[in-house]
């Protein structure tokens, strides 16, 4: 998601006016700090830091902003020292591009957006460009604290969780809690003016969909906003290179870890399929998603469980095939016994990435295998997750739909 701020705003005019970042950032926040009840002296470092999003908006200019008498003292300074550096031909690009970021943060109001594209397209560009600035001064220019998205995590395990610029952790733990520091970038950005794009467009062509895996790079956040702050071409081929150096790792790597687990798990099935047949065990639901399945908050179990499933399912249904054919009996006796053992867990307690590693654990100990199939045994619980003899489907609240644990069956 984009984040409309004042770092942003002085990205996009700092083309427009043809001019330094120090320069072009003074002359927007001067606006409102140099109201009388404002009086805040704008520098080069203040500007340096806002730009780079390690300084928040002076607390004066950010609550002078809003208010009426310096709202119009603004206007008027936009008509006396902003309209007339902007270039006459960059005027469209300069609004479209502040309204792509408007429209991009979800924390802009659809009414406040309405607003802006009204006075564009009434071509009231002094109205426009006041607003543009007075909403960017008002606006937290920190970064949001990092929370991972689920779609974050194999961009971050494809850099081994380390700034592939300045080698610096993506991550440190904390009192048994891991934090994160990082951005995602998209490594051909956003909101280029169309020289810019023509010129990044020669180094490398631009993705048809800007917002793909193949175009975006987990960074440090230093590193993410000064290329955010000023997309050179240097740092252009400079992450190109680090995105390739880095796929490429991630590739080897996981060809040379398939190797070795699908033996594994040949020894974990032969393992586990010695079962009395005689056992009475409990029947199946149909399989269910794993979004159904995994509580929003485990959003890293779900994701591991994803990268297992799509890596192994079909060599394991495949070992199932070989072992005892069509009928799949050996199968079916294997997933009951992993339910049984799965409501068992649920009954002592515990949230699902307990219950789900404790399964691991017991697989391990229960079929007398070593730490050296542990991956394997990961692997093979993840198959059950997705073949519904492990967690059942969630309602919004967090509580499942039905009705509770299944009655523990002997074994």
């Amino acid at each position: 998601m984009s984040e409309y701020n004042v770092s942003k705003l002085i990205s996009i005019m700092k083309d427009g006016f043809a001019d330094t970042q120090n320069n072009t950032g003074r002359i927007l926040l001067e606006t409102v700090a140099k109201h009388p009840q404002v009086n805040v002296d704008v520098d080069d470092k203040m500007i340096s830091n806002l730009v780079s999003r390690k300084k928040d908006v002076h607390t004066a200019i950010k609550s002078g902003a809003g208010k009426r008498e310096v709202m119009k003292f603004a206007r008027g300074e936009v008509i006396k020292n902003v309209m007339d550096k902007i270039n006459p031909l960059l005027m469209d690009d300069v609004c479209t591009q502040i309204l792509d970021e408007m429209s991009s943060d979800r924390t802009v109001s659809d009414g406040f957006c309405n607003k802006m594209q009204q006075l564009y397209a009434d071509e009231n560009f002094v109205d426009f460009i006041t607003d543009s600035i007075l909403y960017a001064l008002s606006k937290t220019n920190l970064p949001a604290e990092s929370k991972p998205q689920i779609d974050d995590f194999l961009l971050l395990e494809e850099a081994d969780y380390k700034c592939p610029i300045e080698g610096k952790k993506l991550w440190k733990k904390v009192k048994g809690k891991y934090e994160y520091s990082y951005r995602v970038v998209k490594i051909f950005p956003e909101g280029l003016s169309d020289e810019k794009a023509t010129q990044f467009n020669v180094v490398y062509p631009k993705p048809r969909d800007l917002d793909l895996d193949e175009n975006k790079i987990a960074l440090c956040e230093d590193c993410a906003e000064k290329y955010l702050a000023d997309p050179t071409l240097e740092e252009y081929e400079r992450l190109l290179d680090c995105k390739g150096r880095l796929k490429r790792r991630y590739d080897r790597e996981k060809i040379a870890a398939d190797y070795g687990v699908e033996d594994q798990i040949v020894d974990v099935i032969k393992a586990i399929s010695d079962i009395d047949v005689e056992t009475q065990l409990q029947p199946f639901t149909d399989a269910l998603e794993l979004k159904e399945k995994i509580l929003p908050e485990n959003f890293e179990l779900e994701l591991s469980i994803k990268d297992d499933v799509v890596r192994y399912y079909p060599f394991i249904e495949k070992q199932f095939s070989l072992l005892d054919g069509a009928q799949g009996a050996t199968f079916t006796l294997i997933r009951s016994e992993v339910a049984t053992c799965y409501n068992r867990y649920v009954l002592e307690g515990g949230d699902q990435s307990e219950i789900y590693y404790a399964l691991v654990d017991w697989l391990l100990k229960a079929k007398g295998l070593g730490e050296k199939h542990r991956t394997a045994a990961t692997v093979m619980i993840s198959f059950f997750v997705q073949n519904c003899a492990v967690f059942e489907k969630y309602n919004s609240a967090g509580a499942k739909q039905d009705g509770g644990v299944d009655d523990e069956t002997s074994q």
